[in-house]
């Protein structure tokens, strides 16, 4: 078996079918699809049951209600793939993403994870494309560096399955994608990146990064405080600006939901960034410190 594709589910019923379809369409035959139902209390349970009874490489399963990380977790201990990756039953994957993919890991042994494209929010007026553009990363904080915290999703993202013998999401912890990330990248992983292939994310308004956004960020801030801490990362170093302005606007929201400083003040060189908004940003913190640049955001976005 080449590649086992972890897809949990909860109350998902009227998306389910369109993610699972989207998976069973790839070109490829040697592959697993592991449905975990983790405590749904609508049909989404006899909906992964009946996909299991059509199809022999799909094997359902059904927990009880243990969150996200618990129930890839789960399917992480059932898995016989040499590769892994993850699919949200919200969301999709575009025709034709994994069999290209598979061939470039086939072809390229040393390649540890490799990362494509995903469109983020199709339909909405804020569509997004992430293309992480061609490269190979040797080191993994380079690759790190290279997006900042942007990137660090495992659905659009295929992993040698060694990876997680000893790694497990953490459970009851939001923002789990980039907490795992941090040990991924303690293994010292080579990662190729590409811009082909797609993951399709589809806004959910009750999912988690909505409701945090609403909440101020406050989770986000603190998972990246822990990715910091735990790579031993300097962001007071040129190739880190970009993971410090990650932070910084998390920080901005979080101020301006419960007035309180996370973040340690440093100043930022005021240059070579890709936003208007983040070089204002930058301007503001270098002349008036961090916490007047928190109130007049909190000022201005009232």
């Amino acid at each position: 078996m080449t590649l086992s594709i972890i897809i949990p589910i909860y109350n998902v019923a009227d998306s389910l079918r369109r993610c699972v379809d989207s998976v069973l369409a790839q070109r490829i035959s040697d592959c697993e699809l592991l449905l975990v139902d983790d405590g749904s209390t609508d049909e989404s349970g006899a909906i992964a049951d009946e996909y299991a009874a059509k199809h022999a490489n799909i094997r359902s399963f059904h927990k009880p209600n243990g969150g996200l990380s618990d129930a890839r977790n789960f399917g992480l201990q059932h898995v016989v793939g040499r590769y892994v990756t993850f699919v949200d039953s919200d969301d999709e994957v575009a025709a034709d993403t994994y069999a290209p993919l598979l061939d470039a890991l086939a072809k390229h042994a040393e390649y540890d994870i490799i990362e494509f494209t995903m469109l983020q929010k199709p339909g909405l007026p804020d569509e997004t494309l992430f293309c992480p553009g061609e490269h190979v990363f040797d080191d993994a904080l380079d690759w790190l560096a290279y997006k900042g915290t942007e990137h660090c999703w495992v659905c659009n993202k295929i992993f040698k399955r060694e990876l997680f013998d000893n790694v497990r999401f953490p459970i009851g912890k939001k923002f789990e994608d980039m907490l795992t990330h941090i040990l991924l990248i303690k293994q010292h992983p080579c990662i190729a990146t590409v811009n082909h292939g797609r993951y399709i994310y589809h806004y959910n308004t009750e999912g988690i990064a909505a409701k945090d956004k609403a909440n101020g960020l406050t989770s986000l801030l603190e998972a990246q405080l822990t990715l910091v801490r735990e790579l031993g990362i300097d962001t007071r170093r040129r190739r880190w600006h970009r993971l410090y302005m990650d932070m910084l606007t998390a920080q901005l929201y979080t101020f301006r939901r419960t007035e309180t400083i996370l973040l340690k003040p440093q100043r930022i060189a005021i240059c070579g960034y890709a936003t208007w908004k983040d070089s204002l940003k930058a301007l503001l913190v270098d002349t008036i410190g961090l916490r007047m640049t928190c109130r007049l955001f909190k000022t201005l976005s009232r």
